[in-house]
């Protein structure tokens, strides 16, 4: 390849550089590990942004002394994302809005690690809210390396046409206006240190929508539009922004939501004939914040069972 040919590829890629095998090697070991058993027939991208996957194992410290803020933190998939960052060796600012006892609990177990951490009561409604969350960890911690906007609603769940457009408003402040805010008051600081990990929650539907959910899959695919949109802004500046596309998984949000006997069908219809655990789901999270994955931007990992497969 001449070079003319090879620095012309290198400026299409966001992240300006060419894939080296260690990047490649990463990836490989990701799908050897028991680790990844939720993920089948996934085909993962390492490769700077030009097109989309990869998944987590762990390795004991890969996280050590990084600074995370988790937003949506007290249950779920947030709260096992808190427990592996802190096992990883990460300090954390717990962020959440309400569930309290929750949040205590979650406290005192990260408590346990050794790790710092501390809690932040965040409403991401609020932009002032999001902003001071992000402004009280730097402050805290002396600098943020890694974000997750993680919190969700499920909203109105039947006919499109019966949906109330403040049902339609209130699932789109949280999902997709709540991870707008978190990105725009978090990546300044990062793209001034020359580094950070920024990973958004947005959901297999975003790329498999469901009929009688239009707004949660609307608004989840408009995170997954806004990871790659800012992952192309900032590719050169050290900064990689990545989404975690889950599947069903047996989280709060699942089993409040939705009827009995369509969740039945769901799970008979995955190939894996079960629900994932949100401990299976918040390994991605670790690889993306980790340093492992830093040819991984703009990037949707979907540990999904085999739901959506490509």
């Amino acid at each position: 390849m001449g070079q003319e040919v090879a620095d012309y590829r290198c400026m299409r890629v966001p992240l300006g550089r060419i894939v080296q095998a260690e990047d490649i090697a990463h990836g490989t070991l990701i799908l050897a590990r028991d680790l990844a058993r939720l993920v089948t027939w996934r085909t993962i991208f390492v490769n700077g942004g030009s097109l989309t996957i990869p998944e987590g194992r762990r390795v004991m410290d890969r996280l050590r002394d990084k600074k995370a803020l988790v937003i949506g933190s007290n249950t779920g998939i947030g709260r096992e994302v808190c427990r592996l960052f802190a096992l990883e060796g990460a300090d954390i600012a717990v962020g959440d809005f309400g569930r309290e006892e929750d949040g205590l609990s979650l406290l005192a177990e990260l408590q346990q690690t050794g790790r710092e951490v501390f809690p932040v009561a965040v409403d991401v409604r609020s932009e002032e809210q999001v902003k001071r969350a992000i402004d009280s960890a730097i402050e805290r911690f002396g600098h943020l390396d890694i974000l997750v906007n993680n919190a969700g609603v499920s909203g109105h769940q039947g006919p499109l046409a019966e949906e109330t457009a403040d049902e339609w408003a209130q699932v789109m402040d949280v999902n997709l206006r709540g991870v707008f805010f978190g990105m725009k008051h978090a990546l300044p600081h990062m793209i001034g240190r020359g580094y950070g990990r920024v990973i958004n929650t947005a959901s297999q539907l975003a790329h498999k929508p469901s009929p009688f959910n239009a707004s949660y899959c609307a608004s989840k695919a408009g995170v997954v539009a806004l990871t790659v949109s800012a992952a192309h802004e900032v590719g050169l500046s050290g900064v990689t922004v990545n989404a975690v596309c889950p599947g069903p998984t047996e989280t709060p949000l699942w089993q409040t939501s939705g009827d009995d006997r369509w969740k039945a069908w769901k799970i008979d219809s995955l190939p894996m004939k079960r629900l994932g655990q949100p401990v299976e789901i918040a390994w991605a999270y670790v690889y993306l914040a980790s340093d492992e994955a830093s040819y991984c931007t703009g990037q949707s990992i979907s540990p999904n069972g085999g739901d959506v497969m490509w």
